[in-house]
């Protein structure tokens, strides 16, 4: 493989500096191998720090140590033959594998965790018409609204027709991923289970807020996402006992190495066991379906340096106890001669904010000064506080509210990380479920009044004094506050005229809030619409497919918020089609329906 061809297209755009460190790092997220295997290594990245060693260097000659492919084992103990092998068995590859074995061809899948394991925080599906959403009546914007939102909340970077694929298909495909297991669907978002069921459905922010417009948001937020509980554990082991019952061999403790390439197309790959035993599996087809990268440190220091102060937390463990979300299939694919996306790549931050969520109070940075339009989702709000000082602890800024909140909340945005619903004392006991939820946009004063970290004071001066800010300062910033709030205008930073609420009656509330986690790090390779990773002259590698976070194409510069839970929905539906596709089908990603 040439790596230095590969370099000029896989890597451009990133400055000297972050070169630099990119050499210095030891190749993250690679599975054991042999000691050649591991000299080679050191070897390579002694190599690749000498290339980038000097603040003068060009980024575009300069090729990472995580760009040499560990040696090719010897030592097989085992070989194995199929039509389709998936590496990785999260939520795309358990429906590559599904779909693969549908489709009649004989499917063996790997996975490096000890068993089948969801990320315990992942739940929402963004699926649109599922036969589960209609029967609670739940209606979607229009293909063509959604998608534009979409595309504009991301600059225009991605792939339309990839959008509206997912629009057309995940609905169908979510009903296709759950079909034989037993659930509860709740009939709207603050529903109490009328079964004793551990696994159910409920609809997220459902109904919409009353009077919730999305045409008059600036962020606007599209009604219909389905949250599977208590995580969607449960629908992956539905869809992978399917696979199973039509023959795919399903294999876990085992890691994917590397492909195998023969001619330029791939014809299987190298994996191996906890104790370093290889097995090669020979395959007409191999879909890659590993994840993101974000624990990979060498490719975020590469690609994305910017990002690193959040941290990642959408993570599960390999067999070995080691975490997860290393870039191993992006790894395979840049090795067998495919290259990433051009950026810029995609973070998820979502910032839940504190009590009240990322409702759009007044923010004050540390030095107890305005800086932004608060009227923004978490997404947006974590971008923001990237841009502000940071304080003692990772401290970014404050929310500020007052006494009116109870009566205040319902005004503000509907959608992920809002708090919109409060519930009196007397009404909670109508309310257990949803209540014991997490950002499901119901509270109560006693859940707020009771979050840690939450100050409280009768006085501006005492409230500035508790945060430890100038009390003039503090006092300077509320009050050009207020008076916007009354003349009815944010003139500073257009705030909309809705949630212009003013500081004014005691007690006073001030909220710390600190930098965002992570939870994936989107950026793929480069694909085509059949979802085969593209070569550097831009032609298909035959016998590979790219699906999940591995796949370039969906999601750039932004992640959005305006669709909840489309991660889900996209890694499902592009799962299946990879999986279909790889057992021999011809099926583009489409927008035309």
């Amino acid at each position: 493989m040439d790596n230095a061809r590969l370099s000029r297209r896989a890597f451009i755009g990133l400055g000297a500096t972050a070169a630099v460190a990119a050499g210095a790092a030891g190749l993250v997220g690679c599975a054991p191998a042999s000691d050649a295997a591991d000299s080679g290594k050191a070897d390579a990245a002694g190599d690749a720090a000498a290339q980038g060693g000097s603040a003068s260097g060009k980024p575009a000659d300069f090729t990472p140590n995580f760009m040499t492919a560990p040696a090719v084992p010897t030592d097989i103990k085992e070989t194995k033959d199929c039509d389709v092998l998936v590496i990785g068995l999260g939520l795309s590859g358990v429906a590559a594998a599904k779909a693969a074995a549908e489709e009649g061809a004989k499917v063996i899948g790997v996975e490096k965790a000890a068993q089948l394991t969801a990320v315990s925080m992942a739940g929402d599906f963004g699926v649109v018409g599922s036969q589960i959403q209609k029967d609670l009546g739940i209606e979607w914007a229009g293909k063509d609204v959604i998608v534009n939102q979409l595309m504009k909340d991301m600059c225009y970077r991605p792939t339309p027709d990839f959008l509206g694929y997912w629009y057309d298909h995940s609905g169908e495909d979510f009903d296709w991923l759950v079909e034989g297991a037993d659930f509860e669907v709740l009939t709207s978002t603050a529903a109490d289970q009328q079964t004793d069921k551990p696994n159910y459905i409920r609809p997220k922010c459902f109904p919409a807020l009353e009077g919730y417009d999305y045409k008059t948001e600036y962020y606007p937020y599209f009604h219909g996402t389905i949250t599977t509980n208590p995580n969607m554990q449960w629908t992956l082991d539905a869809g992978a006992a399917k696979a199973e019952e039509m023959g795919a061999e399903l294999i876990y403790s085992t890691w994917g190495e590397q492909l195998i390439v023969e001619d330029g197309k791939v014809t299987g790959a190298y994996v191996h066991d906890a104790d370093g035993n290889y097995t090669q599996i020979n395959a007409k087809s191999v879909v890659l379906a590993t994840g993101d990268w974000g624990n990979n440190q060498d490719m975020r220091d590469y690609f994305i340096p910017w990002a690193n102060e959040f941290v990642s937390f959408y993570t599960t463990m390999d067999a070995a106890g080691t975490i997860g979300n290393t870039g191993d299939g992006h790894l395979m694919g840049l090795w067998a001669g495919s290259h990433m996306e051009l950026g810029p790549h995609a973070p998820m931050t979502h910032h839940m904010g504190g009590p009240l969520g990322v409702d759009g109070y007044l923010q004050l940075d540390i030095n107890g000064n305005r800086f932004m339009n608060e009227d923004i989702p978490g997404q947006n709000i974590a971008d923001q506080l990237s841009r502000v000082p940071e304080g003692p602890e990772g401290l970014r800024s404050w929310q500020i509210f007052d006494s009116k909140w109870p009566d205040e909340i319902a005004h503000m945005p509907d959608g992920h990380g809002y708090v919109n619903h409060f519930v009196p004392e007397d009404q909670i006991d109508q309310y257990q479920t949803v209540l014991a939820g997490f950002g499901l946009g119901y509270t109560t004063k006693e859940m707020v009044e009771g979050t840690q970290g939450l100050i409280k004071a009768d006085t501006i001066e005492d409230l500035a004094s508790q945060m430890g800010l100038d009390a003039a300062t503090v006092k300077a910033s509320i009050d050009r506050y207020n008076e916007m709030c009354a003349a009815g205008h944010d003139s500073d930073f257009g705030k909309d005229s809705r949630r212009l609420f003013p500081v004014s009656e005691p007690p006073f509330y001030a909220y710390p809030f600190g930098s965002a986690g992570m939870l994936v790090l989107m950026g793929g390779l480069e694909v085509n619409k059949k979802l085969q990773p593209l070569n550097e002259a831009g032609e298909p590698i035959e016998g590979l497919y790219a699906t999940g976070n591995v796949q370039g194409g969906r999601y750039l510069v932004e992640y959005p918020v305006t669709v909840a839970g489309i991660s889900l929905g996209t890694a499902l539906s592009f799962g299946r089609l990879a999986g279909m596709n790889a057992a021999g089908k011809e099926i583009e990603a489409t927008t035309q329906a």
